[in-house]
This record gives C-alpha cells, structure tokens and sequence, in this order.
C-alpha cells in the first residue's frame, strides 16, 4: 500500500516539541508536521526527536493516525543536530526513523533547512545517497514488523526547472513525495511544473513557500502538485486561514488524501 498525503497540510516549524499538538491536530488540516528534531535536544528552541515522540504519543486515541489508519495526519521533520559532522547524516535520520515510527504517518528529511543545504553540493552525493538508502530499508523492515507503514518524504528547496539530483535519488531511493520550497521569484510555477514533469507520478510532489490565498493553492495544484502546505499564513491567521484555503481545491483534490494500491 502506498501512503498519500493529503492535499492541504500544515508545514512544520510552528510546534516543534509537540507542546500545541492537540490544538494543531484540531485545526482542520489533512496533515500536521511537527519539527524539525533531530536525536537530542539542540541549544535554543529544537527539540528532540524522543520529546516530540512522547507528546503525541501521550495524545494516545484522539491521534487521527489511531483512530484511521487511512489517513495521513501526523508527519515528523527530521534533521541533522546542530554542531554533527555532516557523516553522521545517516545515523541521525536512522535514530530519528526508529524513535518516531510508532506515532509519525509520514517522515519528512529535511535538507531545506540553512545548516543542512551544505548535503545537496556534488561532492555529499554519495552520502546523500546512503543515508536515503538506508532510511529506505529500516523502513521495508520496521513495515514488515509494526503491520503499518509510514511515507518517507524528503524537503528541499526548488531552484530551478532541472530536477536536483538529490531528489532524482529518493525517488529511486523509494520515496513517497518530495517537499519542494518555492522561492519568492516570478518563475516558481514553471520550475514547479517542470518537476512535476520530470518526477511523472513516481512520487508525490508538495509544495510549500508564499501559499496565502484559494489562488496560490490553485496555481500551485494546476502547476502540478499533488498538494501544498502552508505555515506563514497560519502563524499570522490561526485556523481563519483554511476556509479560504480549501475553496481552491476541487472535490478530485480533497480525495486524494487515502491510501492507494
């Protein structure tokens, strides 16, 4: 069973230790991601990937996850911990899989943060390569024995038509969908539309960045993405943000969001 996510989900970076997790999870989203975390708590406001880990879990039935598993409601970002050698990539989203696995829908690897873009350069591409590689594969194992299976996504900033090669390597990696950034400049929707064509339904395609109004979400969707998240709009709006909002998606849209053979 492949695992999709919902077309409108909120990005993570408003809670990242879980402590508004049951008010984020009533908002109305299809999705909410909590983080970004990494193993161990960083100086300043990261928290770790056990602490988010326990909040959820202390929501226990009133997760959608546990009371459907159909559903996509919880994802978790994961990150590279402050301060650790970048050859440490794999073991740190390794422990972050692992802790998150029983209450996580979805696993976001997030390289679009400013201290994990140095990952995307030519030179890290054959760790880049093993971390999405082993990720890949504790996953195969862990859905084997926990009977559920959690989405892998990897978040990265969209700079320009040519897909990255970091994503060319989680779609052969396996991935579900990949979380493209937009940047604030005129031809984001024909870079957006060009990855939609390159990536051709292997994997989902979310967008995220400058998405405010029912017209950013449809030019997004017509783009090609299978589905957008939000943050700075919520930050300032609250939950008076999603009716606008969902008025751009179609009813087709806001099916999307099960699981598919």
């Amino acid at each position: 069973m492949k695992c999709l996510l919902p077309p409108l989900g909120l990005a993570g970076g408003i809670d990242r230790d879980g402590s508004r997790a049951a008010e984020l999870l009533a908002a109305g989203f299809g999705s909410v991601e909590f983080g970004t975390v990494t193993p161990d708590a960083q100086p300043g406001c990261r928290s770790s990937v056990a602490l988010l880990t326990q909040r959820l879990a202390a929501l226990g039935p009133r997760l959608p996850a546990a009371q459907d598993r159909t559903l996509i409601g919880i994802g978790i970002g994961l990150g590279l911990g402050q301060g650790a050698e970048l050859t440490a990539l794999g073991a740190h989203w390794l422990a972050g899989l692992q802790t998150a696995w029983p209450v996580a829908d979805y696993l976001s690897f997030n390289l679009s943060a400013a201290a994990n873009r140095p990952l995307l350069a030519p030179e890290h591409a054959r760790l880049l390569t093993r971390a999405l590689a082993t990720v890949a594969n504790e996953r195969e194992w862990l859905t084997v024995e926990s009977r559920r299976r959690v989405a892998l996504t990897l978040k990265l900033p969209l700079e320009g038509p040519s897909l990255s090669t970091a994503t060319q390597m989680a779609l052969a990696a396996g991935f579900d969908a990949v979380i493209a950034v937009l940047p604030q400049r005129p031809e984001r929707l024909d870079w957006l539309h060009a990855w939609a064509q390159n990536i051709d339904g292997a994997a989902q395609l979310v967008a995220v960045g400058g998405i405010r109004s029912n017209a950013d979400v449809r030019a997004a969707l017509d783009a090609g993405a299978s589905g957008i998240q939000v943050h700075r709009v919520f930050a300032e709006q609250g939950s008076a943000c999603l009716p606008p909002l969902l008025a751009g998606l179609t009813p087709v849209d806001r099916g999307r969001g099960d699981r598919i053979s």
